[in-house]
């Protein structure tokens, strides 16, 4: 009978081909966005990591005094030896630190992002080597962590596949290292990393109870519970508190799956954004497609009276019709799967490279055989979504009156305001839908043209890091490499000037250090007295066209061996001087314990935001490069000319060359082009929720035209009879947007208040968008307004233009 049904559903797809064409086209949008973001989620959400121990693995993080509960922090390596010996939970427990090395010795130098890992850490993340081994247990001993293991791009990019790599030595951060082992492409922890060393800790570093630099993880043990784990390791991190109260008095513990941090709260936030606006795609175009069977059903009360009459019960008669909606879903299926594909080509397509190896699970990304049973799934619910009100109403037909010769089987009330409430329903989710893509469209061009003042456009920026060897252990031979290579950078031609910093704008890879105020001591290191710590060259400021507000900028006077200054962010003055100048007072790096000397406050500077997701600018201290040389910063030119500010690049690596040829730069782009790349999830996200936009836009102004066309057609004797008793072309016009702007009201009603939430979640997600933006509300509100009217404006032209002699010939 179901076959039967399916077959009586395929007949009259055929019979009526452009309607049923309509509606597969409507029904595959919402089937396919669906599945181009179902594929996302499979890839990020359900599968970032690739090992099959995956449910397992644990990440152990150390939460900070006066911190929420939830607020990882790296681990001190005193705590790590403290876990590894005492916990019971787990099978093993390992860690890696991140580190970045520079590669010499094979040509061009290059800077590699490498992770020193525990010996145990690829059997806890079992990949197996493509070549050679993986580390030993022995080689994590100091004096015997000298081996390498290069990722499977690595060995490629830079030593061009050589298959004799193992065993050989290379040169990293000027030591010689062996290759023991090249990893395979599910080797993707940590994420972006290019090689792998040996974490080799000293008695020096497992009795450090006050560095937390050490990322941790574990494997649970089968039957033991991520919540009995967490409990063991709170124990002990009491214990550690009792024993050492001066240093760990406070600090708790934070326990998540490994999963869930790579994947990481925002990211998830924004999937499940995107997840949320192609369903609320699906239900608008599903409402399509039930305004559009109801019109069909009633074209056929007649054949479905007969059938009653005969003696089909209601059920029989909403199989039937379901099963003939599932004909359309199965269609809008294989439309969905084909603009699924182009949209999953799209979204690999345009993601940077660079930016792909931090989102877990991105490679994972495909249309596979989840996806198509999910296809499938999907199209049977949008099959029934879009037919049950239909059905139900179809399958009680009034004998009386349709089956009587001549009986024009009117729709009645109640079917008129299910098509009403469909309408209703479309406006109000292309309202939300709207809303949240001008939103996320407005916040991404506020992240970007946040710098504007900053001209990111001919600014150069290029990364480098200096080894840790005893070339460079003195602060006066690292702020002498400063001192000649931005003398050589500032004389390069089209150069205006040079400088240096250790965090870029929005380049969300700021970290926070601990300050205190000299006479307001604090009595534990908590994030209240944290702030981004920035090194620079005393002609920053200038460079970055950042405003000196109070005080002066650094001067080349502030060198080494001049009294310590330091200069503060406004919204640093502002939250821990209030009302006072803060010019005069002393400040230091780390807690007050500290043997750091005490840097006079000599300048407040505006605010720069360095992080996009949060709402407000980032507390900053300044100090001057000469005084605290970092090992690790930015050069940054600026160029006066126009045109691709990056043809700077070659001139400046061969500057850097001649100071010293076995430092490589880095990440050599512009501040706009940094800034891109860093915001590019929030760009891919604003155009996902543009195009959901822009299509529930048109599958609302389709669902408009097709009930007030079918009002016009339905009500043509009523229209006949106004015009006979006196009504004009203009009367009919204004009754038919009467109704329209009908259901523009209630669409209004229904979808603002869903629009004011949507706009208050996203608010805490990405600075710039503001949940009581009238502008934006106002503006929806005139674009769905001008929608409706446009979409009522035929039928209403052809209402107007009924012959009253034709339409009361009617019966």
């Amino acid at each position: 009978m179901f076959f039967a049904d399916l077959k009586h559903g395929f007949r009259l797809v055929l019979r009526a081909p452009g309607p049923s064409l309509i509606a597969m086209l409507a029904l595959g949008l919402g089937i396919g966005a669906n599945t181009a973001i179902f594929s996302v989620a499979n890839g990020i959400l359900l599968h970032p990591l690739p090992y099959p121990n995956a449910g397992r693995l644990l990440y152990l993080a150390e939460v900070a005094p006066h911190q929420p509960p939830n607020q990882a922090n790296s681990v001190s390596a005193f705590t790590y030896d403290a876990w590894r010996r005492q916990a019971h939970s787990f099978q093993a427990i390992g860690a890696w630190r991140y580190a970045q090395v520079n590669l010499s010795g094979n040509g061009t130098p290059a800077m590699v992002q490498a992770a020193q890992v525990s010996a145990n850490f690829f059997r806890l993340l079992p990949s197996p080597p493509l070549r050679g081994r993986v580390f030993l247990p022995q080689e994590a001993q100091p004096g015997h962590d000298r081996e390498a293991i290069l990722s499977r791009a690595l060995w490629q990019h830079q030593f061009g596949g050589d298959p004799n790599i193992v065993g050989r030595a290379i040169e990293l951060n000027q030591k010689a290292y062996t290759v023991v082992g090249i990893m395979g492409r599910d080797a993707t922890m940590p994420q972006a990393v290019q090689l792998w060393l040996p974490l080799a800790l000293t008695p020096a570093n497992l009795n450090n109870r006050t560095d937390h630099y050490l990322h941790v993880f574990g494997a649970l043990k089968p039957g033991v519970t991520q919540a009995a784990a967490a409990s063991e390791l709170r124990t002990i991190a009491a214990r550690i508190d009792a024993a050492y109260p001066e240093t760990n008095r406070g600090w708790g513990v934070f326990v998540q799956t490994l999963s869930q941090r790579i994947i990481g709260n925002e990211t998830a936030s924004y999937v499940f954004l995107l997840m949320g606006a192609v369903g609320f795609l699906l239900l608008i175009a599903c409402a399509n497609v039930a305004n559009l069977q109801f019109a069909r059903a009633l074209a056929r009360n007649h054949e479905l009276s007969i059938r009653t009459a005969l003696g089909a019960r209601r059920g029989r008669l909403v199989r039937q019709l379901l099963t003939e909606n599932l004909v359309l879903g199965f269609g809008g299926a294989v439309v969905g799967i084909g603009f699924a594909a182009v949209s999953i080509r799209l979204i690999l397509a345009y993601m940077p490279a660079a930016v792909a190896v931090f989102i877990g699970g991105w490679s994972r990304i495909r249309l596979d055989g989840a996806a198509l049973l999910f296809t499938l799934a999907i199209a049977i619910l949008a099959g029934i979504l879009a037919g049950i009100a239909p059905a139900w109403h179809a399958s009680r037909p009034d004998l009386n009156s349709t089956l009587k010769e001549g009986g024009r089987g009117a729709i009645g009330h109640a079917r008129r305001r299910i098509r009403a409430v469909l309408v209703v329903a479309q406006i109000a989710l292309a309202l939300v839908l709207l809303v949240g893509a001008v939103l996320m469209v407005r916040g991404f061009h506020a992240l970007t043209n946040v710098d504007r003042a900053y001209r990111p456009a001919s600014l150069l920026t290029a990364g480098f890091n200096l080894p840790s060897t005893p070339h460079y252990a003195a602060d006066s031979a690292r702020a002498a490499f400063y001192r000649q290579a931005l003398r050589r950078l500032s004389a390069l031609p089209g150069v205006t000037a040079a400088s240096t910093c250790t965090f870029l704008p929005l380049g969300n890879n700021l970290d926070f250090n601990y300050f205190s105020i000299e006479g307001r001591p604090v009595a534990s290191a908590n994030r209240d007295r944290a702030a981004v710590p920035q090194s620079v060259s005393p002609n920053f400021f200038s460079v970055m066209h950042i405003p000196i507000l109070r005080g002066r900028a650094f001067t080349a006077a502030d060198g080494q061996g001049a009294p310590g200054v330091a200069i503060i962010s406004q919204y640093l003055a502002n939250r821990y001087w209030p009302g006072r100048n803060p010019l005069g007072e002393h400040i230091k790096g780390g807690l007050d314990s500290s043997k750091d000397s005490w840097l006079t406050v000599v300048g407040v500077a505006a605010d720069v935001q360095w992080a996009w997701g949060d709402n407000n600018p980032e507390p900053t201290f300044y100090r001057p490069e000469p005084q605290f040389p970092q090992y690790s910063a930015y050069f940054l030119l600026r160029s006066a000319a126009g045109g691709d500010v990056t043809a700077l690049g070659p001139d400046a690596r061969r500057a850097i060359a001649v100071v010293d040829p076995n430092q490589p730069l880095y990440g050599v782009m512009s501040l706009a082009e940094s800034i891109h790349q860093a915001t590019i999830g929030i760009a891919y996200v604003s155009v996902m929720l543009t195009v959901a936009g822009v299509l529930a836009l048109i599958l609302a102004a389709i669902g408009v035209y097709g009930v007030m066309a079918f009002l016009v057609s339905e009500r043509v004797h009523e229209f006949g009879i106004r015009r006979a008793l006196g009504a004009s072309g203009r009367d009919i016009v204004a009754l038919v947007f009467r109704r329209g702007g009908l259901l523009l009201l209630w669409g209004l009603v229904v979808g603002l208040p869903l629009a004011y939430w949507l706009a208050g979640s996203l608010q805490s997600l990405i600075l710039g968008i503001s949940a009581g933006n009238l502008v934006t509300y106002a503006g929806i509100a005139f674009l769905l307004a001008a929608m409706s009217a446009a979409a009522c404006y035929m039928p209403a032209l052809q209402a107007s233009r009924v012959d009253p002699l034709v339409a009361l010939r009617e019966p």
